[in-house]
């Protein structure tokens, strides 16, 4: 909730300082509403979205870059949820980064684990392992090739899983156990080649 707070606490803030500016230049309009809204709440709307633009703008800048870097490094690393939210905003804005996901499997601890493979080499792939319900956080690992069972659901799939704390996900292993067993029953056997 703390986060939360704070976020309305500084829109209000916000809102209050620009109404110092608006009120003056909404006293010299001929009319008062729009539509039934005060004047002044629209002017308010559109210095609030002009100055968020012109924020965006400015973000992009290496100087800006480098401010935010040290701000998440030295200040809001110790604001409480702070990460979390950061981790939230930025999987539901960069939903593509994660499309060349590849859903998996691994053992740890004798527990089948959902997984993201994330990279690969010729023998090892690297392993996000997400936790749940947040599929954003997790922890990373190194696996050989041979240690990973690819899932044959979409990357959308498999994160919804994870948000709703393995629904389904049995369904799906067993699924495809079954279907790697009946593929291991068609194949034919090795013949014995004398020497």
């Amino acid at each position: 909730m703390l986060p939360v707070a704070a976020i309305i606490l500084i829109v209000l803030k916000a809102v209050g300082l620009l109404h110092r500016f608006s009120k003056p230049l909404a006293e010299k309009l001929p009319f008062t509403h729009v539509g039934g809204i005060a004047i002044v709440t629209i002017i308010n709307l559109i210095l609030l979205l002009l100055i968020c633009f012109l924020a965006g703008l400015f973000m992009r800048t290496k100087f800006a870059q480098r401010i935010k870097k040290w701000l998440e490094d030295h200040v809001l690393v110790y604001i409480p949820g702070y990460s979390y939210l950061q981790a939230v905003s930025a999987e539901m804005l960069r939903n593509d980064e994660t499309e060349s996901w590849k859903p998996a499997s691994i053992f740890v601890d004798d527990n089948e684990v959902i997984c993201f493979v994330i990279d690969e080499t010729e023998n090892y792939c690297s392993v996000f392992l997400p936790s749940a319900p947040s599929p954003s956080s997790g922890s990373i690992c190194v696996r050989k090739k041979s240690l990973i069972t690819y899932l044959p659901i979409t990357v959308v799939e498999a994160k919804l899983m994870i948000k709703q704390f393995g629904k389904g996900s049995a369904i799906t292993i067993e699924k495809l156990r079954s279907i790697n067993q009946a593929a291991e029953i068609k194949k034919p056997a090795n013949e014995i080649i004398p020497k």
